[in-house]
């Protein structure tokens, strides 16, 4: 499952569940308000984007999925990711192309990939051991992923 709230209206909630819906609340009239589904389970993780509020990105199975909540609740595009499975998605707080997502870690090595919505493959491929957690830094197109007992860092170009 993976929760998050509106990066500007602070009463509603996304709600991602592992069977492949993604439901949105308002918490004023305890209602949801739309949902999204994905063709693959488990999801494991979805984010809002913060440069562009109207796009939702997501992973589930090996897939990733983009929506544009203001076009269709069908995902505006889908793409083959992780062939281990994917387990976090993150968009670049600096550009609403730009998003990066994560493997499940394999016998030692997790994957990351940094994705652009204007590329068919990925723009940068990484990894670390152990890895866990994925976050960009707020102005930068600066990605962390964090590793056995460090940091990993990777830095792409908009």
């Amino acid at each position: 499952m993976s929760v998050g709230w509106h990066p500007e209206d602070a009463f509603k909630l996304m709600v991602a569940e592992k069977n492949g819906t993604i439901r949105f609340y308002d918490l004023v009239t305890h209602q949801a308000i739309l949902s999204l589904t994905t063709d693959q389970t488990p999801l494991m993780s979805a984010n809002w984007c913060l440069k562009n509020t109207f796009k939702i990105g997501a992973v589930a199975g090996n897939d990733w999925f983009i929506w544009d909540i203001t076009r269709s609740s069908y995902p505006l595009d889908k793409r083959p990711v992780h062939a281990d499975r994917a387990r976090l998605f993150r968009w670049s707080r600096v550009n609403e192309n730009l998003f990066a997502t994560t493997g499940y870690p394999g016998k030692m090595i997790s994957q990351l990939l940094v994705h652009h919505l204007g590329h068919p493959q990925p723009i940068l491929i990484g990894s670390a051991p152990l890895g866990s957690g994925l976050t960009w830094h707020r102005t930068l197109p600066l990605c962390a992923m964090g590793g056995d007992h460090k940091v990993y860092f990777w830095v792409t170009e908009i």
